[in-house]
């Protein structure tokens, strides 16, 4: 890589692009003068002085400041895989480059901070504030805020402030290294060992910060990150550690920073955990039904196992029967067989063959399952299931000629003549209805009239938990909002917008909390979701009102940072 000074407006970021040769000839020069000016170590005299960076959380006043301020701020700026930070700069009088960002004086009110979490995120905030004696023109200065939840901590972006004569050693460093790849063009490992050799002091990678700021001797910095939460995330803390760099090739480890504190304020809080039960209806007589499909040779009526897929048919037969006569439940009144056939052919003929196919199967069953189910089963048949037909071509949208077909299946009264007729006119559409529907007619249907053991009354009415409802509350509380809104969507009740409000679906939050009968939860809720709409006087509203229904919800309103917004004046 190159060396150049991107400049946009008052703008500018150090990175590592082109630039003229006897620049970077002079910051040469001005690396080795800078190597005998501080050949001395950093890191014994700031060691000695124990400095370090310190976190604070910001006032109201600030946080508003700070959302006033209309002068560009901090912008991000993607280049390969690396991430800068573009921000407003001076130039002093000894040309040092130095932020211009606007800071404000700092006040550490608290310790601990109620954040709002928002569609499944909390954005937490503070100040990063570096005395002077951390500073230097020679040195550079990495801070890593570390975020602690209790399951496990992770080191967040990097801040990282350069000194002037820090960052011309680290152009310097580089425009070596790339001026040797260029000129000798070695392999992976030849440019890894090149970059060894010839870069002292890498570039951090997504780093927030490349630019000094200098206000009244300290360094100050609003550092802003969105993180997910999880089931754990009721509390969270920030840590701060660092260290220091000098070109001397010393460096320095900060002292532990203070803790801060941040309780997550969500919606969770107003979870409705009472079960949810549902009537459940129990009928002394069922009905289970069962259609199979049993393949014959043509005009034959003996059961044939190998046949097709008949032996597993067969199987399922079997195995739900034993199923349903086995079990202690219910008595089996009586099973009901029925074989049916499809129209093709004549009707007497397809008549005694459903009869006969369907004794067949009776035997069959009989002899492989046992004899106790002889005085069960009962045989039926159907010649020609025509109703079936009827349904099947009804919805079919694949047939042209499916309404006309219909009409004329009402119209025409003899079977033989009616299918003789469909054949006749609509050659094409009975094609396809003989291939695709027909075989699908040729089914052995199977109804088990069942009793219950032990109830005299023909209907009872019972309630049974709500297993459904109770896990969309079990995800809503481990918040999992999108998949506990899945379920709890068809609610439409209390944990139904709290999920909605989770996930920041305000409007639609509005519109259920409108039609719930009033009370305090139902009008803190509405007094939230308008906070966050901007609508902050009928917010207002609804937080009163809440707080005349349950006057506890004055005490959680001034811990709730979103009703903070609404009591502003």
């Amino acid at each position: 890589m190159d060396a150049r000074t991107v400049q946009i407006g008052s703008v500018i970021l150090l990175s590592v692009l082109a630039m003229p040769a006897r620049r970077i000839f002079a910051y040469g020069i001005a690396g080795a003068m800078l190597w005998a000016m501080f050949g001395c170590s950093v890191a014994g005299r700031l060691q000695r002085r124990q400095a370090t960076a310190s976190l604070a959380q910001l006032t109201r006043t600030e946080r508003q400041q700070r959302q006033a301020d209309a002068r560009p701020q901090v912008v991000k700026l993607q280049r390969d895989s690396n991430t800068f930070f573009l921000a407003p700069v001076d130039t002093l009088a000894d040309g040092e480059r130095v932020m211009s960002l606007r800071i404000e004086q700092v006040t550490v009110v608290a310790k601990v901070r109620s954040v709002p979490e928002r569609n499944g995120r909390v954005k937490l905030d503070f100040m990063v504030t570096l005395p002077k004696q951390l500073l230097g023109k020679s040195r550079s200065v990495v801070v890593t805020p570390v975020l602690h939840k209790p399951g496990g901590r992770m080191a967040l972006e990097d801040l990282v402030i350069r000194g002037g004569r820090f960052s011309l050693l680290q152009e310097r460093d580089y425009w070596q290294y790339e001026t040797y790849v260029g000129r000798f063009r070695p392999d992976t490992a030849g440019r890894e060992a090149a970059f060894n050799r010839f870069v002292k002091f890498p570039y951090p990678e997504d780093t927030r910060l490349d630019s000094v700021v200098e206000r009244r001797g300290m360094i100050s910095y609003y550092y802003s990150e969105e993180i997910p939460t999880d089931e754990t995330s009721k509390r969270m803390a920030i840590t701060m550690q660092g260290r220091v760099e000098g070109i001397d090739e010393s460096s320095y480890r900060m002292p532990a920073s203070d803790t801060l504190s941040y309780v997550i304020s969500s919606m969770l809080s107003f979870v409705d955990t009472m079960p949810r039960y549902r009537i459940k209806v129990i009928d002394k007589y069922v009905t289970v039904q069962d259609r199979n499909y049993i393949q014959f040779h043509v005009g034959r009526t003996q059961v044939v196992d190998t046949l097709g897929d008949n032996r597993q048919q067969l199987d399922k037969i079997t195995g739900l029967m034993r199923q349903i006569v086995e079990q202690e439940e219910f008595y089996v009144d009586t099973i009901t067989l029925t074989a049916a056939s499809s129209p093709e052919g004549r009707y007497a003929f397809n008549d005694r063959l459903s009869q006969g196919r369907a004794e067949a199967l009776k035997q069959y069953l009989v002899k492989r399952y046992g004899r106790g189910i002889d005085t069960l089963l009962t045989v039926k048949w159907i010649a020609e299931d025509w109703p079936e037909l009827t349904q099947r071509i009804r919805t079919d949208k694949g047939i042209e000629n499916r309404e006309a077909i219909l009409e004329l299946i009402v119209g025409v009264k003899h079977p033989d003549q009616r299918e003789q007729t469909i054949r006749e006119r609509f050659p094409k559409d009975y094609a396809y209805i003989r291939s695709m529907i027909y075989p699908q007619l040729r089914a052995v249907n199977f109804r088990y009239n069942l009793r219950r053991k032990g109830m005299v009354k023909d209907t009872i009415h019972t309630t049974e938990l709500d297993t459904a409802y109770a896990r969309g509350v079990e995800l809503l509380r481990k918040r999992k909002y999108a998949r506990a809104l899945y379920i709890l969507n068809d609610y439409n009740d209390r944990n139904t917008v709290v999920a909605h409000l989770s996930l920041d679906h305000n409007e639609r939050a509005l519109e259920l909390l409108a039609t719930m009968p009033k009370d305090a939860v139902v009008e803190y809720l509405r007094a939230i979701a308008c906070s966050r709409l901007g609508r902050k006087a009928e917010g207002r509203e609804h937080f009163l009102e809440a707080c005349q229904l349950d006057e506890r919800m004055e005490y959680r309103g001034n811990l709730d940072p979103e009703i903070a917004e609404l009591l502003k004046e």
